[in-house]
Protein backbone atom coordinates (compact mmCIF):
# COMPACT_ATOMS: atom_id res chain seq x y z
CA UNK A 1 0.00 0.00 0.00
CA UNK A 2 1.06 3.34 -0.56
CA UNK A 3 0.24 5.16 2.40
CA UNK A 4 1.21 8.69 0.50
CA UNK A 5 -1.76 8.23 -1.68
CA UNK A 6 -4.09 8.22 1.21
CA UNK A 7 -2.55 11.50 2.71
CA UNK A 8 -4.75 13.87 1.13
CA UNK A 9 -7.77 12.18 2.01
CA UNK A 10 -7.29 11.53 5.54
CA UNK A 11 -6.27 15.32 5.75
CA UNK A 12 -9.56 16.22 4.58
CA UNK A 13 -11.66 13.17 6.73
CA UNK A 14 -9.85 14.83 9.72
CA UNK A 15 -11.15 18.49 8.70
CA UNK A 16 -14.51 17.86 7.98
CA UNK A 17 -14.79 15.50 11.18
CA UNK A 18 -13.57 18.80 13.04
CA UNK A 19 -15.64 20.68 11.09
CA UNK A 20 -13.32 22.93 9.24
CA UNK A 21 -13.00 24.52 5.66
CA UNK A 22 -10.35 24.43 3.55
CA UNK A 23 -10.20 28.16 3.87
CA UNK A 24 -9.66 27.71 7.41
CA UNK A 25 -7.30 25.41 7.73
CA UNK A 26 -5.05 26.59 5.00
CA UNK A 27 -5.42 30.18 7.20
CA UNK A 28 -4.20 28.29 10.96
CA UNK A 29 -1.40 26.58 8.59
CA UNK A 30 -0.16 29.62 7.07
CA UNK A 31 -0.47 28.29 3.23
CA UNK A 32 -2.61 29.04 0.69
CA UNK A 33 -6.53 27.21 0.11
CA UNK A 34 -5.25 26.14 -3.37
CA UNK A 35 -2.33 24.24 -1.48
CA UNK A 36 -4.50 22.60 0.72
CA UNK A 37 -6.83 21.42 -2.23
CA UNK A 38 -3.66 20.28 -4.18
CA UNK A 39 -2.62 18.42 -0.83
CA UNK A 40 -6.27 16.94 -0.23
CA UNK A 41 -7.04 15.84 -4.17
CA UNK A 42 -3.58 14.23 -4.29
CA UNK A 43 -1.43 16.40 -6.66
CA UNK A 44 0.80 17.30 -4.22
CA UNK A 45 2.09 15.51 -1.43
CA UNK A 46 3.13 17.50 1.70
CA UNK A 47 6.70 17.21 2.82
CA UNK A 48 7.14 15.64 7.27
CA UNK A 49 7.14 19.32 7.95
CA UNK A 50 3.71 20.07 6.49
CA UNK A 51 2.22 16.96 7.42
CA UNK A 52 2.91 17.57 11.18
CA UNK A 53 1.84 21.81 10.92
CA UNK A 54 -1.25 19.85 9.82
CA UNK A 55 -1.76 17.43 12.17
CA UNK A 56 -0.99 19.55 14.90
CA UNK A 57 -3.86 22.69 14.10
CA UNK A 58 -6.15 19.52 13.40
CA UNK A 59 -4.99 18.18 16.71
CA UNK A 60 -4.46 14.87 15.80
CA UNK A 61 -1.06 12.73 15.30
CA UNK A 62 0.95 12.25 12.05
CA UNK A 63 0.36 8.65 11.64
CA UNK A 64 -3.62 9.63 11.96
CA UNK A 65 -2.91 11.78 8.56
CA UNK A 66 -0.52 9.11 7.14
CA UNK A 67 -1.69 6.05 7.87
CA UNK A 68 -5.44 7.21 8.43
CA UNK A 69 -5.22 5.22 12.26
CA UNK A 70 -2.88 5.44 14.67
CA UNK A 71 -3.13 1.98 15.48
CA UNK A 72 -2.29 1.01 11.63
CA UNK A 73 0.79 2.36 11.51
CA UNK A 74 3.60 -0.03 11.19
CA UNK A 75 5.64 2.19 13.05
CA UNK A 76 3.96 1.34 16.31
CA UNK A 77 2.10 -1.40 16.11
CA UNK A 78 1.52 -1.83 19.81
CA UNK A 79 -1.50 0.21 21.00
CA UNK A 80 -1.18 2.64 24.04
CA UNK A 81 -4.21 1.71 25.81
CA UNK A 82 -2.98 3.59 28.79
CA UNK A 83 -3.07 7.04 26.38
CA UNK A 84 -6.29 6.11 24.98
CA UNK A 85 -7.90 5.52 28.50
CA UNK A 86 -6.60 9.34 29.83
CA UNK A 87 -7.85 10.83 26.43
CA UNK A 88 -10.87 9.18 26.75
CA UNK A 89 -11.38 10.45 30.61
CA UNK A 90 -9.86 13.74 29.57
CA UNK A 91 -12.43 13.92 26.84
CA UNK A 92 -15.34 13.12 29.00
CA UNK A 93 -13.90 15.62 31.90
CA UNK A 94 -13.22 18.38 29.30
CA UNK A 95 -16.69 18.63 28.12
CA UNK A 96 -18.24 18.12 31.47
CA UNK A 97 -19.38 14.83 31.47
CA UNK A 98 -18.10 13.44 34.26
CA UNK A 99 -16.52 14.34 37.47
CA UNK A 100 -14.92 12.94 40.49
CA UNK A 101 -17.59 13.40 43.52
CA UNK A 102 -15.13 12.49 46.80
CA UNK A 103 -18.58 11.85 49.21
CA UNK A 104 -19.68 8.66 47.60
CA UNK A 105 -19.15 6.34 50.20
CA UNK A 106 -21.18 3.09 49.27
CA UNK A 107 -17.66 1.54 48.64
CA UNK A 108 -18.01 1.22 45.10
CA UNK A 109 -15.07 2.79 42.88
CA UNK A 110 -17.97 5.29 41.00
CA UNK A 111 -17.63 8.73 39.43
CA UNK A 112 -20.77 10.00 39.76
CA UNK A 113 -22.57 13.72 39.12
CA UNK A 114 -23.38 15.53 42.10
CA UNK A 115 -24.35 18.74 44.03
CA UNK A 116 -23.59 20.23 47.35
CA UNK A 117 -27.27 18.44 48.75
CA UNK A 118 -25.37 15.20 47.61
CA UNK A 119 -25.55 12.31 45.07
CA UNK A 120 -28.12 12.28 42.29
CA UNK A 121 -27.96 9.11 41.70
CA UNK A 122 -26.03 8.52 37.99
CA UNK A 123 -23.13 6.33 38.50
CA UNK A 124 -20.23 5.57 35.98
CA UNK A 125 -18.76 2.66 37.76
CA UNK A 126 -14.83 1.87 36.73
CA UNK A 127 -14.08 -1.45 36.78
CA UNK A 128 -10.33 -1.22 36.25
CA UNK A 129 -7.90 1.91 36.88
CA UNK A 130 -9.54 3.02 39.65
CA UNK A 131 -6.90 5.11 41.19
CA UNK A 132 -5.35 6.35 38.06
CA UNK A 133 -8.88 7.70 36.87
CA UNK A 134 -9.35 9.36 40.24
CA UNK A 135 -6.41 10.66 40.55
CA UNK A 136 -6.34 12.25 36.65
CA UNK A 137 -10.08 13.87 37.17
CA UNK A 138 -9.09 15.26 40.24
CA UNK A 139 -5.59 16.64 39.06
CA UNK A 140 -7.87 17.89 35.98
CA UNK A 141 -10.27 19.74 38.35
CA UNK A 142 -7.50 20.82 40.43
CA UNK A 143 -5.34 22.32 37.26
CA UNK A 144 -8.55 23.61 35.73
CA UNK A 145 -9.16 25.72 39.20
CA UNK A 146 -5.75 27.22 38.82
CA UNK A 147 -4.90 26.94 35.23
CA UNK A 148 -3.62 30.66 35.66
CA UNK A 149 -1.03 30.20 37.65
CA UNK A 150 0.78 28.04 35.58
CA UNK A 151 3.87 29.21 33.91
CA UNK A 152 3.23 27.16 30.66
CA UNK A 153 -0.44 25.06 31.29
CA UNK A 154 -0.68 23.56 28.15
CA UNK A 155 2.82 21.39 28.88
CA UNK A 156 1.63 21.27 32.17
CA UNK A 157 -1.40 18.91 31.15
CA UNK A 158 0.59 17.19 28.34
CA UNK A 159 2.81 15.67 31.35
CA UNK A 160 0.10 15.01 33.48
CA UNK A 161 -1.78 13.00 30.44
CA UNK A 162 1.64 11.31 30.00
CA UNK A 163 2.03 10.18 33.72
CA UNK A 164 -1.70 8.69 34.15
CA UNK A 165 -1.31 7.48 30.60
CA UNK A 166 2.48 5.51 31.77
CA UNK A 167 0.97 4.90 35.47
CA UNK A 168 -2.14 2.72 33.05
CA UNK A 169 0.45 1.04 30.77
CA UNK A 170 2.32 -0.11 34.06
CA UNK A 171 -0.88 -1.41 35.46
CA UNK A 172 -1.36 -3.58 32.40
CA UNK A 173 2.37 -5.09 32.32
CA UNK A 174 1.57 -5.98 35.77
CA UNK A 175 -1.66 -7.59 35.21
CA UNK A 176 0.03 -9.37 31.78
CA UNK A 177 2.93 -10.64 33.94
CA UNK A 178 0.19 -12.31 36.70
CA UNK A 179 -1.22 -14.08 33.24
Amino acid sequence: MNYDDNIGKNIREVRLEKGLSQEELARKCGFSNTTLSAYENSRKIPNLTTIAKIAKELEVTIERLYYGDENTSFINSEPDIGKKVVNSVYFLWSEGIISYYERFSYGYNALMEGDSNGPNGVFLYIHKYYPQIKRLISSLDEFNERKSTYADPDNYLKILLASVAKEINDEIAKENKKV
